[in-house]
């Protein structure tokens, strides 16, 4: 590590003007290792193993929300399950499948435009300022934790409001148009964590591109979803564990 700015600079590199360094990945507290001392303790951590039990965004969310950025952060398989199972399979998964199976019963699969005077349109403006200063300030488990509470307020207004036990209508399509726009702003803000899954719910809006391609905050502004554009319901995104 001293010598890698010189051999940068012999490359004819600029080295970096900041490093951002993260802690230690313990495993029951302690550091990982290449060897193991006894039979009894487990220093060591299968990738491959927990990408094909959760998939690399499953893997990736964890360590990024539980693991905040700078100090040493404890891993356990338990708490992966727990986090994949609440966050994803049950807030996020469940968010986008609920989304998707409504607007096909109640709008004939096409995704109403958002209002202007929904209710969620304040709490998206408090979470794209929240989400966008913490991924600036290299804080990806508080960013997505501000992410994570917009996927909770738009299960809270579909469960207050019941959009499938109600005839369609103006009342039904302010509530599914919240939750369609809510979904694209959550892919923009949850991309740099979750690549592939909020590619996917991009590519289920109807929407053209990635959300890897916006740029905040611009593009997270409310009311970013044009309607009219067809919502294809799919396999559950993360299948619960």
């Amino acid at each position: 590590c001293v010598y890698w700015p010189a051999m940068l600079m012999a490359a004819g590199i600029d080295p970096p003007h900041r490093v951002l360094v993260h802690g230690w990945l313990l495993l029951g507290g302690e550091k990982l290792s290449k060897t193991t001392h006894g039979p009894a303790r487990l220093t060591d951590i299968a990738p491959a193993r927990l990408v094909d039990d959760f998939g690399v965004d499953g893997v990736r969310y964890h360590l990024l929300r539980d693991t905040p950025f700078g100090p040493d952060g404890d891993f356990s398989y338990e708490r992966v399950v727990d986090r994949y199972n609440s966050d994803l399979a049950n807030n996020f998964g469940n968010l986008v499948s609920r989304v998707a199976t409504v607007v096909a019963k109640q709008c004939d699969g096409v995704g109403p435009a958002p209002r202007p005077d929904s209710p969620l349109r304040a709490v998206a403006a408090e979470v794209v300022a929240a989400t966008g200063q913490a991924w600036a300030d290299v804080a990806p488990s508080i960013a997505l934790e501000a992410t994570w509470r917009l996927i909770r307020e738009t299960n809270a207004l579909l469960e207050d409001n019941e959009p499938w036990k109600h005839e369609p209508g103006p009342e039904v399509d302010a509530v599914l148009g919240a939750g369609v726009e809510a979904l694209r702003i959550v892919a923009i803000l949850a991309s740099p964590a979750m690549p592939a899954a909020t590619g996917e719910v991009w590519r289920r809006l109807g929407l053209p591109g990635s959300p890897e391609d916006q740029r905040l905050p611009e593009a997270a502004v409310w009311g970013g979803y044009p309607g009219g554009l067809p919502v294809e319901k799919g396999k559950p995104l993360f299948p619960r564990r």
